[in-house]
């Protein structure tokens, strides 16, 4: 596969199936995307009613794979073992995230593969994201507080090597930071953002789970 997306899932069932329809609508193929539950009661009644087959056959359809698994033990902590699960299980070149809360633009594989394969010599790159609360981009900068898994996108092999399971807030920070200090090369993006983050801390989504 070109590229692998991971999605630790945890509750919020309505907001998950969101975010899976915003990975079938992408204008790329050639991509996994793997749906972890957190040892979720409500993500495994999905899986055995088979609310999600019908995704998997879509994808499948234009050569796209979805993979839905559901950890035996509740890792906690921002999804740690399940980001851990999906990046042993990971096949593509390059592996990207979302958090099940989130929505992907229709372009969004596009604009992180491309990125990525226009600068073979990178090891992560990195773009901004968009906020809906504040209606505006977050700019993306390699320093704490600056950066989080949805702007970031690696060369699969140097994230497996690299990743450690880190169930503390900023867990997403320590990756990168670890990378810089062993001088893994990263390059911002300057396209516009494609990851739209629906809900902050201070402004949560209503209406949905």
């Amino acid at each position: 596969m070109k590229l692998t997306c991971i999605c630790p899932c945890w509750k919020r069932p309505q907001r998950t199936i969101r975010a899976i329809e915003s990975v079938i609508a992408q204008d790329f193929d050639g991509y996994e995307a793997i749906f972890v539950g957190d040892c979720c009661p409500l993500f495994q009644e999905k899986i055995d009613d088979g609310t999600f087959q019908k995704y998997t056959e879509l994808a499948a359809a234009k050569g796209n794979t979805l993979i839905f698994t559901n950890l035996a033990e509740r890792g906690r902590g921002w999804g740690h073992m399940a980001r851990k699960e999906g990046i042993e299980m990971a096949t593509g070149e390059y592996i990207c995230f979302l958090d099940n809360d989130d929505v992907l633009k229709p372009n969004h594989f596009t604009s992180y593969y491309s990125f990525m394969k226009d600068n073979p010599g990178i090891h992560v790159g990195y773009l901004n994201a968009y906020t809906v609360p504040w209606n505006k981009e977050r700019v993306a900068c390699l320093s704490r507080g600056g950066i989080g898994n949805a702007e970031l996108i690696f060369k699969a092999q140097a994230l497996k090597d690299e990743y450690k399971p880190d169930d503390q807030y900023e867990h997403d920070w320590r990756l990168v930071e670890r990378m810089l200090k062993k001088k893994y090369v990263f390059k911002k993006s300057k396209a516009k953002a494609t990851y739209m983050i629906m809900s902050i801390p201070t402004a949560r989504e209503t209406n949905i789970d």
